[in-house]
């Protein structure tokens, strides 16, 4: 099946949730120009990453009030949108790092609740995350009329087998919602590529851009994500790039029949040894 699918990086501004969800409504209604059927949207779109304590309020139910006014936009123009956002859990008091998947019927098909939470104290970069949110437990692919689509979040992406557990799911599009700092621009798109080779499938990774300053243990700190987002086929080649350093959308056609096709050809995961493999899944 062909159709377009887009990659949207925005500066989100920490905590501004109203002029976010503008930002991501506005490019909703750029792309529908575009009649594009998947945008992907970066990690914590409507508040931006460091926000620390500010999590609390800014955290929502799914649904609720920030992913219906997306929904309204999705099925008035046919689109699927992934877009990220603090999750506020069944328990009160527990929040998640979530995307969300909505769907050109204006409801919600999937959430995914980032599993692997970055703690970074000791590098320029700082984050906290463990400290906010609790690990999501669920690495699932959700049946779309565009395809079957796996999501994850930023920092899962440094474990392959959170990839190959999207590809022996059945995924044929991954879609990467990440803040990426500029700290790591140099692995971003050698791992990406990699990541759709070595899995058969399509990845639409959108990286957020801009500056964010906030307070860290009564220090002022500063935190620059670069863009670069990608559409990457299932041979691991850049099908669209976005600038770095500014706000951009890219643009490409996919087809999800190739999916077949280019596993086909590299043999890849017709060719596993999972017996050899036990010690990845070994508890310590």
């Amino acid at each position: 099946m062909k159709y377009k699918v887009a990659a949207v990086q925005i500066d989100s501004k920490l905590g501004e949730k109203k002029e976010n969800l503008e930002k991501v409504l506005g490019a909703l209604d750029t792309l529908s120009e575009k009649e594009v059927k998947l945008v992907v949207f970066p990690e914590l779109t409507l508040t931006g990453f460091n926000c620390g304590e500010m999590f609390k309020e800014l955290a929502e139910p799914i649904p609720g009030p920030s992913t219906e006014e997306v929904s309204k936009k999705a099925k008035e123009y046919g689109m699927y949108v992934v877009v990220g956002l603090p999750e506020k859990g069944e328990l009160p008091g527990i929040l998640y790092n979530a995307v969300a998947l909505i769907g050109p019927d204006g409801k919600v098909h999937g959430v995914y609740r980032k599993s692997h939470l970055a703690l970074y104290l000791h590098w320029d970069i700082v984050s906290e995350e463990p400290e906010i949110f609790r690990r999501g437990n669920r690495i699932e692919v959700f049946n779309t009329d565009i395809g079957r689509i796996g999501m994850l979040i930023c920092q899962d992406s440094d474990f392959p087998e959170t990839w190959r557990v999207l590809a022996l799911k059945g995924a044929e599009i991954a879609t990467f919602s990440s803040a990426s700092p500029k700290e790591f621009a140099y692995m971003w798109y050698n791992l990406l590529t990699a990541m759709a080779y070595v899995n058969g499938f399509y990845i639409v990774a959108a990286n957020k851009v801009g500056k964010e300053v906030f307070d860290f243990q009564g220090k002022t700190m500063e935190e620059v994500s670069f863009g670069g987002s990608l559409i990457i086929d299932p041979f691991g080649r850049i099908l669209a790039r976005a600038k770095e350093d500014e706000e951009d959308l890219i643009i490409a056609e996919i087809d999800t029949k190739n999916v077949f096709e280019y596993r086909w050809a590299t043999k890849l995961l017709r060719d596993r040894r999972p017996e050899l493999y036990g010690v990845i899944c070994e508890r310590d």
